[in-house]
């Protein structure tokens, strides 16, 4: 199923092009057989002040090409992990050939053609840039953050990764202003407004309390993945959590942190904690597991036996 549903968005990417495409180039590009760029598509759904995204009916190459690359990467992976080399090398060069599309078609020399948030992020989350550009594409990513007063400006599809990205890339302490801010558009907003559950809209309930749309959605939800991953620091490398890797990225003020996941071989735990200038960190490891620990002044140590362990640093 995965395999047709790659090959069937391939061949329509292959067969069609976007009429504006078509009017301004009357004869297509090679790398235009990989623009996904007809059909419906919600696209970056529910960004701040572009509500209905850039309308389904629009030239969705930007979005739906980028997660054309992405679903074939995925493929790719999954076809070499049950042993099917012809199809991970098809579907890789697949991957490859749309990300390709996706940059030469939207990268202008300098930036991308059409510059939000959710471009960048989804571009650099899904290694659609080249090398040598990935420097650029951050920069321009921050700039778009503090141009927002560092706020998000993210919808369905971009928002669980903008976090991570910037965290990834260097902008930890960016990460977590905007995952802390009090201001319209933002998490803490719904907090304060008394939201039992993620909105639709970053604005699912006004000041003077009227709401809007559902008031019980996901998509922005999916930050808890940068609250397990990063903040608490817990991430599976491997199947079954037989390995796992528990490396916390400070910031945003926070003095400590905890998670916990019931794993196949039992449950595994972070929790860590700032004393003044010394930083704490408790480690649960099943029976069949093991650990690479790192902590926050670049120690790291392998942890092979199974139980509870301790690990201390100072703080810079």
């Amino acid at each position: 199923m995965m395999t047709r549903w790659v090959d069937y968005a391939a061949g329509i990417a292959a067969s069609g092009r976007a009429e504006n495409r078509a009017a301004e180039r009357p004869q297509p590009l090679p790398h235009e057989r990989y623009l996904w760029d007809t059909g419906f598509h919600w696209g970056e759904w529910a960004e701040p002040g572009v509500y209905g995204g850039f309308g389904p009916g629009g030239d969705q190459s930007i979005v739906a090409t980028a997660y054309l690359s992405r679903s074939a990467r995925i493929v790719s992976d999954a076809a070499r992990v049950v042993g099917d080399d012809t199809a991970a090398a098809r579907y890789a060069e697949l991957a490859a050939r749309c990300a390709e599309a996706w940059f030469v078609e939207h990268w202008d020399g300098s930036r991308l053609r059409i510059e939000t948030q959710a471009t960048y992020v989804r571009g650099l989350a899904f290694g659609l840039f080249p090398d040598d550009v990935v420097p650029v594409a951050v920069a321009r990513l921050v700039e778009l953050v503090h141009a927002a007063d560092d706020h998000l400006s993210t919808g369905f599809l971009s928002t669980p990764m903008l976090l991570p990205v910037l965290a990834d890339h260097g902008h930890a302490d960016l990460a977590y202003r905007v995952l802390l801010s009090e201001g319209e558009p933002g998490w803490m907003v719904m907090l304060r407004r008394g939201a039992t559950a993620i909105w639709e809209s970053w604005d699912g309930i006004a000041d003077d309390g009227t709401p809007k749309d559902s008031l019980d959605h996901y998509s922005k939800g999916a930050v808890i993945t940068f609250l397990h991953e990063y903040s608490a620091g817990l991430r599976n490398l491997a199947p079954g959590w037989s390995r796992f890797r528990v490396r916390p990225v400070l910031g945003g003020g926070l003095t400590h942190a905890a998670v916990a996941h019931d794993a196949s071989h039992g449950a595994v735990s972070s929790s860590w904690r700032i004393a003044g200038d010394r930083f704490a960190l408790d480690v649960t490891v099943p029976e069949g597991s093991t650990a690479e620990i790192v902590l926050p002044d670049g120690t790291v140590h392998d942890v092979a036996a199974a139980g509870s362990h301790r690990f201390e640093c100072a703080l810079d």
